[in-house]
């Protein structure tokens, strides 16, 4: 009798509250977040997840590199390039830059053109290398 007194507190407790998934924050603009140690993680367990790199394209192929097998799709040119992501429309896409709030543009953006799974990594490129994760250099 007290486990089912528990059980119903703790269903209660998550439906008043809205349970998320640990480690992910749904924001304003439809996108989630998360921290580089889950965008890693989603990286690993899902080969088929799609990141974007939205720094210029000398940021890119600059000296901080970029994740692994990231698409380069600059900000300014991101509107124009729409098209070419269509492909990946209901795939979960991986987006990142140097600053936040661009970032945080771009994936408010492709929510606003149909994509489903926007997640937005949390810090950028910066904070993935400073949680120690490797990025690669353009030849």
């Amino acid at each position: 009798m007290q486990l089912s007194v528990r059980m119903s507190a703790v269903v209660l407790l998550c439906t008043t509250l809205s349970c998320q998934t640990v480690g992910i924050s749904r924001e304003r603009g439809g996108y989630a977040e998360v921290s580089p140690t889950v965008a890693n993680q989603m990286i690993l367990d899902n080969r088929q997840v799609v990141v974007l790199d939205i720094r210029p394209l000398e940021q890119f192929s600059g000296p901080l590199g970029h994740i692994a097998g990231s698409i380069s799709t600059p900000m300014d040119s991101i509107e124009k390039r729409l098209p070419e992501l269509l492909p990946y429309q209901s795939s979960t896409i991986l987006v990142y830059g140097d600053e936040a709030e661009e970032s945080k543009l771009a994936a408010s953006l492709l929510i606003a053109s149909g994509f489903r799974n926007i997640v937005h990594i949390k810090g950028g490129i910066r904070e993935w290398i400073e949680k120690g994760y490797r990025t690669v250099l353009s030849p």
